[in-house]
C-alpha cells in the first residue's frame, strides 16, 4: 500500500476514535486530501501541488461531495450546531476500500 493510501486509512481511523470535533473535521479533510493524492499520483514534493489536489478534488464527482459536505459541517461547528459524519465517514470508507482492494 502507498504511503498516502496508508495514511488516508489513518487519519479516517483517527477520526473514528477522536472525541473532538475539530479533530474529527481536520482528520475528514486531510484524508481526502491523502486519498486524492494516492488516487491521482499526485507529485506531493513540488510547490503548488496543493492547488493541483485542489482541482482534482474539484473534478471528482465523489470526492468533491465529501469534501464540501466537510467544509458544511465546519460551518455548522462553528454556528454551534451539532456536526453529523457518520454518513461521510461510512462513504469515505467506502472510497478508501475500493483502492486497498485494487
Amino acid at each position: 500500500m502507498n504511503s498516502h493510501a496508508y495514511l488516508a486509512r489513518q487519519l479516517l481511523e483517527f477520526c473514528e476514535i477522536s472525541n473532538d470535533p475539530t479533530v474529527k473535521l481536520l482528520a475528514l479533510l486531510r484524508s481526502i486530501e491523502e486519498l486524492t493524492i494516492y488516487k491521482y499520483n499526485i507529485a506531493d514534493f513540488l510547490e503548488g501541488y496543493q492547488s493541483v489536489m485542489l482541482n482534482y478534488i474539484k473534478d471528482d464527482e465523489k470526492l468533491y461531495k465529501l469534501y464540501s459536505a466537510i467544509i458544511d459541517e465546519m460551518f455548522h461547528y462553528l454556528l454551534g450546531n451539532e456536526i453529523k459524519l457518520y454518513d461521510i465517514i461510512q462513504e469515505l470508507k467506502n472510497e478508501i476500500n475500493q483502492i486497498e482492494e485494487t
